[in-house]
């Protein structure tokens, strides 16, 4: 009986120079290189030998509202690349978190008032882009079709009722007022159902709270193009320091 491979990716983000390199070298050797044109979460796709990227201009298109927190980052720009099996060599000094699936469940989901309170505090509201905050017809639309016909949202759920928990999801991660102790670290967690999140690309790839290690449940879209689990918290753990013999 074959038994499912764990679910472990390496994020790496790199200047377009280095990656314009990186492609060259990548050709002498046995990993194969392939864009994804849709969605920066399709990037979790890589496996084995097979090495995923996203250019700036992915994070404009399907989700370009979304996007707008890799826009505003320090990773504005850069390309990401997602591998399962770590980069050797000069490009090991690229690589930015690690993704992997986890058992975590928390205490507790906090409740809407809490989630009021938590999407009024400084750290979200000083730090959360103006575009995403503005989100128009299309997005609703957008949102009722793909969230409905994927079987996250019912019949009388639509972008307005799941708006509170979208930006409390973001928020809590630069907040960090729900957080579980974890290896002796307080780690913030997404704070409701796959249902209410949205761009957990954010998190995934470490564009917000770069420095914090994160538990994530995935967004309705990143289950549909990207295939990871409902249900399931990812741990994403940001790569503080890289070992010398990585660095060529």
């Amino acid at each position: 009986m074959k038994t499912e491979k764990a679910f472990a990716k390496n994020i790496y983000w790199m200047p377009e120079q280095i990656f314009d390199k990186f492609k060259e070298d990548i050709r002498k050797t046995d990993f194969k290189l392939s864009s994804v044109m849709k969605t920066p979460c399709e990037t979790l796709k890589a496996s084995g030998k097979k090495v995923r990227y996203a250019t700036p201009q992915v994070f404009n298109r399907l989700c370009p509202r979304q996007g707008s927190w890799y826009r505003e980052s320090n990773k504005a720009g850069q390309i990401l690349v997602v591998s399962e099996e770590k980069l050797s060599g000069q490009y090991g000094r690229y690589l930015n978190a690690s993704i992997s699936e986890s058992d975590f469940v928390p205490d507790r989901l906090p409740s809407s008032n809490e989630l009021e309170k938590l999407i009024k505090s400084d750290a979200y509201r000083n730090q959360r882009p103006d575009e995403w905050e503005a989100p128009g017809v299309k997005d609703s639309v957008m949102f009722k079709i793909l969230f409905s016909l994927t079987g996250f949202w019912g019949w009388g759920d639509n972008l307005k009722s799941h708006w509170l928990n979208q930006r409390s999801n973001h928020a809590n991660f630069l907040a960090k007022k729900y957080t579980a102790e974890i290896d002796g670290e307080s780690v913030p967690y997404s704070v409701t159902g796959n249902d209410g999140v949205c761009s957990s690309c954010v998190e995934f790839f470490n564009i917000i709270g770069q420095d914090s290690r994160k538990m994530v449940h995935a967004c309705p879209g990143s289950i549909t193009f990207a295939n990871v689990k409902r249900n399931t918290y990812y741990d994403v753990n940001p790569i503080r320091y890289i070992a010398l013999q990585e660095i060529v």
